[in-house]
């Protein structure tokens, strides 16, 4: 078995460790899991791909440093989570828009891209709706960071809609996975901490990481942007 096999397996086992953690609450599996999540996906992606995207890595790094942050406290580093979060996601925003195709929309394309903006901005509206009810000190940061989530999703969905790559394809699933995984943390921590949020958070945190570093692998390098 190849070296990148194993180390894959090794992101699966912790995967699934981090899973059984969050869901049962078992504090020091999913710190520890959470610990060599990123770097274990960041050497399975050193050893698979052969176009090496530094910006990626970065992005990855500053989730990283989020998440221990958010385990360890947030109520007191929650400038921290919210900055290194904001950096990362500016840089997944870079890969979206530069990966962005021009092509002629169809009229069964434009259907799909309403309902889906349709459907993005109900969901905007409604988590919006409950943001003042739960969190009263930094409910416009909250706003901005939901709102920046979903135009994420509403990009990618386009960019893959008008050019079926699988680049796209792998970068549309981490945008998704991204908003469900942060609607559900925030269900969890401010709302109300039930069976699906339980699951849903740490499922799809770690769907959205494999999903980066898959867009990484797939994706081809801009040749008028460095670094993309």
């Amino acid at each position: 078995m190849k070296t990148g096999k194993k180390v894959f397996l090794g992101f699966i086992f912790l995967a699934v460790v981090f899973t059984i953690g969050s869901l049962f609450g078992i504090r020091y599996l999913t710190i520890t899991a959470n610990y060599l999540l990123i770097p274990i996906l960041i050497l399975y992606y050193r050893y698979e791909t052969k176009n090496w995207f530094s910006l990626l890595v970065l992005a990855l790094f500053f989730f990283y440093i989020r998440d221990i942050f958010l385990f360890y406290d947030f109520s007191n580093f929650n400038y921290v989570v919210m900055v290194t979060f904001f950096a990362g996601l500016m840089i997944i925003y870079g890969f979206a828009v530069t990966g962005f195709p021009k092509a002629k929309v169809h009229l069964v394309e434009w259907i799909s891209l309403f309902i889906m903006y349709g459907f993005l901005g109900f969901l905007f509206y409604t988590i919006a709706d409950l943001v003042p009810e739960v969190i009263s000190d930094f409910t416009y940061r909250a706003y901005a960071y939901l709102f920046l989530l979903v135009f994420l999703l509403a990009i990618t969905f386009t960019a893959y809609l008008l050019k079926s790559h699988y680049a796209s394809l792998w970068l549309m699933l981490a945008s998704a996975s991204l908003l469900v995984s942060e609607i559900s943390l925030f269900f969890k921590m401010y709302v109300i901490s039930d069976i699906s949020v339980e699951l849903f958070y740490p499922v799809f945190h770690v769907i959205a990481y494999y999903s980066l570093i898959e867009h990484g692998l797939h994706r081809r390098r801009s040749a008028e942007i460095p670094y993309f």
